[in-house]
């Protein structure tokens, strides 16, 4: 049985985009997304960024909706202290960029205040206007955060351990 997951990333294979010209400032407009989630115009920023219909996917949720996009962005830089990520490489495909990246994100669980780092790639597909139609996360929500959370994080990391 295959998962809404995988179909619906499928299917967002299948819409085709085009590579902008300039790599770099592709990958830093979505890098500032991240990096001003706590503060700034975050939905201009979105807004100038994203497709109003696209697909987005960063492990926790899918979302097909700019405008839907733009409050679960906006609930992210609330729910969490501090918001960081980094470019460590770009890499181009025939119609994609693949953005590798560190994160590093602070938040307080249980009035513990938690400090994450973790590793991912991200897979960006642009229309003919250079805005974002997919944005694929690839990276371990585990290691970033479910380990942190009480119960869910313990039982996870036991699993782990016995791997």
């Amino acid at each position: 049985m295959q998962s809404a997951y995988l179909k619906d990333y499928r299917e967002a294979l299948a819409v085709e985009g085009t590579l902008p010209v300039d790599k770099t400032e592709a990958a830093n407009g979505f890098i500032e997304i991240f990096n001003k989630a706590q503060h700034g115009d975050i939905e201009s920023i979105i807004r100038e960024t994203y497709a109003e219909t696209l697909y987005f996917n960063d492990t926790f949720r899918t979302i097909t909706d700019r405008n839907e996009l733009i409050e679960y962005m906006q609930q992210t830089g609330q729910q969490v202290d501090q918001l960081e990520v980094e470019i460590e490489d770009i890499a181009l495909s025939k119609q994609d960029i693949y953005v590798r990246w560190i994160m590093r994100m602070q938040f307080t669980v249980m009035g513990k205040k938690v400090d994450s780092q973790s590793i991912g790639i991200s897979q960006l597909r642009f229309d003919r206007d250079g805005k974002i139609i997919l944005h694929q996360d690839f990276w371990d929500g585990v290691d970033g955060f479910y380990q942190y959370l009480p119960i869910i994080g313990y039982s996870l990391r036991k699993i782990r351990g016995n791997l």
